[in-house]
């Protein structure tokens, strides 16, 4: 008999380790910021008119409305790509000096 516990036992713990309830996915508790409606402009642009562009670290940051620039300004702009050229996934924005 005892020959036959141990298989028993193996059966049992594989049981539990595959059962049990599963919760749902998290949701999101706030909704996606709605971006600022800022002129565009190329990053050329940008730092002809004095500002620096700023590259978004990859959170998103500087999509949201209430963003600030490192001086604390708001963004003059979003940069886009220059006719015909790359575009950039992250996204960045044009800040005053």
């Amino acid at each position: 008999m005892r020959n036959a516990t141990l298989p028993v036992i193996a059966l049992l713990l594989s049981c539990l380790g595959c059962g049990g309830s599963q919760s749902a996915p998290a949701t999101p508790t706030e909704a996606q910021p709605v971006p600022a409606t800022r002129s565009e402009l190329t990053a050329e642009a940008c730092t002809a008119s004095g500002g620096t562009v700023v590259g978004d670290i990859g959170d998103g940051a500087i999509h949201k409305a209430e963003y600030r620039c490192p001086g604390g300004a708001a963004p003059t702009g979003n940069i886009r790509a220059p006719e015909g050229g790359p575009i950039a996934v992250e996204g960045s924005v044009c800040c005053p000096r």
